[in-house]
């Protein structure tokens, strides 16, 4: 297992709820491990295999939550 770390700007979190919803949408995806989305900055911080899981896989998550990747 492989723990790479990024950290990307999520667009339009605005309350407990969207945060909720982009972390549960991320650690649904095979290969990530773990995600913490931070309501102030807008970043979300994601621990993932980068040999099963892509940046387009990431952004779809994010994106099926209801946001998008700046």
């Amino acid at each position: 297992m492989i723990n790479d770390k990024k950290e990307f700007n999520v667009v339009g979190m605005h309350c407990p709820s969207c945060v909720a919803a982009v972390e549960l949408s991320l650690k649904d995806v095979d290969g990530i491990n773990d995600a913490k989305a931070d309501l102030e900055t807008g970043i979300v911080k994601i621990i993932f295999d980068s040999n099963k899981v892509s940046n387009t896989e990431i952004a779809e998550a994010v994106e099926e939550a209801g946001f998008k990747i700046a």
